[in-house]
């Protein structure tokens, strides 16, 4: 019985369904840790600092999150490409992508840099930031982390997630490390930002270290780079609809401190953070499925993580809304009528965007990039919509609502003339059966 079970045991592990179950669960563990450490940070800066203070951190981090589309456009291009380099052994080639990307982005990003710098009275202005010294560091902490996702996407593309994972887990404990006794010395929110910018740096070390031990072992491969024009139309394409999303997910955020104001202004902020919390149950699945997507069309790999992202935000959203109380005294250690019925409402609000940031990645992966830049009118219509409503918390959250199922709508629709056209005959099979002795030697 024994033998038979591990001989059953060992056909599966050959299957690919095993390889994607087990880096579904490594993704999953990790990003819960790391969704812990955040939730904890979020906890302790949300009692430790006064309630509008914090509701103006939560907006500056929010703009933090558009201000990181471009590096996250790098992730998603740097994941495609060295997945395909990766399905074809190919490890010099993909290193050389490392390099490339690497000695492009930093002029850039020290140009958009300055920029961002000099705006930075008027938009202290224009958003009402509480000190042009915080948006500056917003800047810094944007150009920083383009090294991130350079380095993030190659170990995702790689299918090395287990360095990926700990990148994450050592930038999210040193940030919430040396946020907390910042605030308790009277860092303010600049001492905040300058923690989160050091959490930054450390994980972006942690990330490279793989690699820089991977490129002293490995001889440079003398195979072409991808056509530039074919990165760079898909990267400006994933960046517009990646910008779309992001504005979609963050406006709100962004916009609050414009929009409202007083106990209006604290309630929202908080609850909307506790309620995005479901927004993020996805993103574990949405990594693990790219790089397989990139190389095979099944529909299995988008239907799966689908119908399970579904299931899991409906019970937590259900949750939340049964016992709305219960994380506003975990996390805050506050609760209120005006706090539980907005986070009633937000939870629902989020469960689109949480299929959206599933959908979406899946569409990057399988060369159908431009089917996402349908994304853009949506968002727009969203923004004008949000303009238009936002007297008060509710009418903003509906806006939510409305755009995040518009969005869905459009982007499943295009999603499902994809999966319905037939696929073309394989051209090598799997790649977990199709390592490189270089991955086996360097698996993590």
């Amino acid at each position: 019985m024994r033998t038979l079970f591990l001989n059953l045991f060992q056909r599966f592990r050959r299957h690919e369904a095993y390889h994607f179950a087990y880096d579904s669960f490594v993704l999953m563990a990790g990003h819960g840790a790391s969704a812990f450490l955040v939730v904890l940070f979020h906890a302790l800066v949300g009692r430790l600092m006064g309630e509008v203070e914090y509701a103006l951190l939560v907006a500056l981090l929010a703009l933090l999150n558009v201000l990181s589309v471009p590096a996250n456009v790098i992730s998603t291009t740097m994941a495609r490409y060295v997945a395909e380099t990766v399905h074809r052994a190919d490890p010099g080639t993909w290193l050389q992508l490392v390099r490339r990307a690497i000695t492009l982005m930093t002029p850039v990003g020290l140009l958009a840099l300055a920029g961002w710098c000099a705006a930075t009275p008027w938009l202290r202005v224009a958003l009402k930031s509480p000190s042009a010294a915080s948006l500056a560091l917003i800047g810094v902490i944007a150009f920083v982390s383009l090294y991130g996702p350079i380095l993030g996407g190659a170990l995702t593309g790689s299918r090395r997630f287990g360095w990926s994972v700990a990148a994450g887990l050592s930038a999210a404990g040193s940030r919430l490390a040396l946020a907390v006794p910042v605030v308790l010395l009277g860092g303010g929110i600049t001492g905040v930002l300058g923690a989160v910018t050091a959490g930054t740096v450390i994980g972006i070390l942690i990330a490279g270290w793989p690699l820089r031990a991977l490129a002293r072992s490995t001889a440079p491969e003398r195979a072409p780079l991808p056509d530039a024009r074919a990165v760079s139309g898909y990267f400006w394409t994933v960046l517009c609809s990646q910008t779309a999303l992001f504005l979609l997910i963050n406006a709100d955020m962004i916009l609050l401190p414009r929009f409202l104001d007083g106990e209006a202004l604290a309630a929202y902020g908080k609850a909307a953070q506790l309620s995005r919390a479901v927004f993020f149950l996805p993103l574990p699945m949405a990594i693990a499925m790219f790089p397989r997507a990139v190389t095979s069309g099944n529909p299995r790999l988008l239907l799966g993580p689908a119908l399970f992202t579904l299931t899991v935000c409906v019970a937590a959203a259900a949750g939340m809304t049964l016992w709305p109380a219960l994380p506003l005294r975990l996390i805050y250690g506050i609760s209120g009528p005006a706090y539980e019925l907005l986070i009633r409402l937000y939870v629902w609000a989020v469960i689109p965007l949480a299929l959206i940031n599933l959908i979406l990645p899946y569409l990057w992966a399988r060369h159908a990039a431009r089917r996402t830049l349908w994304l853009i009118p949506v968002t727009l219509g969203y923004l004008l919509l949000l303009q238009g409503f936002h007297r008060t918390p509710q009418q903003m959250i509906v806006c939510l609502l409305i755009g995040g199922l518009a969005a869905l709508a459009v982007l499943g629709y295009l999603t499902a003339g994809l999966l319905s056209a037939p696929r073309p005959a394989s051209t090598g099979g799997r790649p977990d059966r199709q390592k490189s002795d270089f991955l086996s030697a360097h698996e993590t």
